[in-house]
């Protein structure tokens, strides 16, 4: 049989609890962290797709429209500045590099490296027949005449200004037009999509 206490003996526990009250629980930064764990996890998933992305070609970020580049990733538009072009250019040789051409699509100028962002043409260095070594051969003579030809400038018009090797990403144009356009029509190149194209078919 359970026998209740005396409100005398509850009055006085209330009455000591009141003249001495328990601590207040102390700060816990984990139990903190813990409650915190969804927001946590959307901000480095955020993190993670923005280092991704940045990772990625132009053309997913950039759609073209007519002979302008779209990039919603920025304002909706682009206003590119043109940047000219001028100078005589030979093939790349040795570690001293200026003004040369590597292949269809890289070049250097004024001892900086550029990539021409709207096109892709075969590989030289490391092709993967012998048709795709010719073709990147005539890209890399055809680029060379462009540039030797003048009239030129760049402009960048997607969001990075260089890719993850350092290259900087640029349109080169002549009398308003792209010389990749030229390029591809002459079929040594093709509209840089985010792959490349297969050249041994």
């Amino acid at each position: 049989m359970m026998t209740r206490k005396p409100a005398r003996v509850i009055l006085l526990k209330d009455a000591r609890q009141k003249l001495n009250p328990e601590p207040a629980p102390r700060w816990n930064p984990f139990k903190a962290l813990y409650r915190m764990r969804r927001i946590l996890m959307m901000a480095c998933l955020a993190v993670l797709a923005v280092i991704h992305f940045e990772k990625l070609p132009y053309s997913y970020l950039v759609v073209p429209a007519s002979n302008k580049l779209i990039d919603y990733a920025i304002t909706g538009a682009v206003a590119p500045r043109p940047e000219p072009l001028e100078g005589r250019f030979v093939t790349c040789a040795g570690a001293q590099r200026i003004n040369c051409v590597v292949d269809g699509d890289t070049f250097w100028y004024r001892a900086v490296k550029y990539r021409i962002s709207d096109i892709n043409t075969p590989e030289i260095g490391r092709p993967a027949c012998e048709r795709e070594r010719a073709l990147g051969l005539e890209a890399q003579v055809a680029l060379l005449d462009t540039l030797n030809g003048g009239g030129l400038v760049m402009e960048r018009r997607e969001r990075r200004d260089v890719d993850q090797y350092g290259r900087k990403l640029r349109v080169v144009l002549q009398d308003g037009r792209s010389v990749g356009d030229d390029l591809i029509a002459r079929g040594i190149a093709h509209r840089w999509e985010g792959h490349k194209q297969n050249w041994c078919g």
